[in-house]
């Protein structure tokens, strides 16, 4: 029997500003990458489908994002009617307020859906003689912790769930993976095998606000075999974010700084049309921005996104919140050194510095 692990659809993400017929470009990259999903889960038929968390990028999300999530799922009834469609709410999904739902909730209300935004709830198929218990992030921050149990009436018993399993105590989901068949865990953006069995699917889109960090990863989702334990990554193909080499500053050549920015710009396999791409200066003073004055406007209409941030070589460890604080202070003021940056624009910038929210 083969189920499918999907996680961090971040449906109704959006960035950098960009519009098309009056949608943000990230947020139907991200819709996008999520249909392209359903049409392999198509063609691969599973049992069961399994989301992790965060299928929403946020508590209130447009409503361009419910409008993708419900097509989505109305593809899966109609072409896989009786594969049933599990979903655990991350911390993206979760309002506030503890009597909230959230947007997650209205498709609990569904055929062959399960969507489970608050407790942990636990699901048998027994024409499938499977058991599927959902975990979702609200779950895992109440106390008392999730009773996460098997079924021994099952054959198969699976967890979906939403947090940090790991082997130093500090996880948010406590469980023994030798009684489970199957983990699909959400809330990390990379793909990885905790332990045998335990598996974070990643983020289906290269979402957040430093996407630089899986630019040289692919993003998909997984299907297990529980016969055999064979577990098999899909790649989705999603906009490329391309980070380049570092370019030193060199204080006695100032003039060589413009030439190398082309250099490297120039060089991308492909070339950067439509990317989104960030290239990394070291060295460089903020008040010697006015050197890159006439080279970036050029490139920055091909991408879709050009970044250019200032790395310093710092003398110690930074803090997360120092190291925010000097990204979002390095690009705002290469973005003030340009002319035709609006208020809002900056606005976006400052938004998709900060970190993720918490819940």
């Amino acid at each position: 029997m083969i189920i499918a692990h999907l996680s961090d659809l971040h449906l109704g993400y959006r960035a950098f500003g960009h519009v098309e017929q009056g949608k943000n470009v990230r947020e139907v990259d991200v819709a996008r990458a999520f249909h392209q999903a359903i049409q392999k889960i198509l063609e691969i038929g599973p049992a069961a489908v399994l989301v992790a968390g965060d299928v929403f990028d946020r508590p209130e999300p447009p409503h361009s994002a419910l409008v993708a999530l419900a097509q989505g799922l109305q593809s899966l009834r109609e072409a896989l009617p009786d594969t049933p469609v599990l979903m655990a709410a991350g911390a993206r999904d979760t309002p506030a307020g503890p009597a909230d739902p959230g947007p997650l909730g209205a498709f609990d209300t569904l055929g062959g859906v399960e969507a489970v935004t608050a407790t942990t709830r636990s699901v048998h198929y027994s024409q499938l003689d499977l058991n599927v218990v959902l975990v979702p992030h609200r779950s895992t921050i109440q106390e008392p912790g999730p009773v996460v149990m098997p079924n021994p009436d099952a054959r198969w018993n699976l967890v979906v769930g939403y947090g940090s399993v790991d082997a130093e105590g500090s996880a948010l989901l406590d469980l023994e993976s030798r009684d489970w068949d199957y983990v699909a865990l959400g809330h990390e953006h990379f793909r990885r095998e905790v332990v045998t069995g335990v598996h974070y699917a990643g983020a289906i889109e290269r979402v957040g606000a430093t996407p630089w960090e899986a630019a040289a990863e692919e993003k998909g989702f997984l299907t297990c075999d529980l016969e055999s334990g064979q577990v098999d990554f899909h790649p989705i193909h999603g906009r490329p974010v391309v980070s380049l080499e570092p370019i030193p500053f060199e204080p006695d050549r100032p003039e060589r700084l413009r030439e190398r920015v082309r250099e490297v710009l120039v060089e991308v396999p492909g070339g950067i049309e439509e990317k989104i791409v960030r290239i990394r200066i070291q060295g460089l003073p903020p008040g010697r921005l006015d050197l890159l004055n006439g080279v970036l406007p050029e490139y920055r209409r091909r991408a879709l996104h050009l970044e250019v941030q200032l790395d310093d070589e710092p003398s110690g460890p930074l803090s997360r919140e120092n190291m925010t604080a000097k990204r979002l202070a390095s690009r705002l003021a290469e973005r003030l050194a340009e002319e035709g940056d609006n208020f809002e624009a900056l606005v976006e910038l400052v938004r998709n510095c900060l970190p993720g929210k918490q819940v």
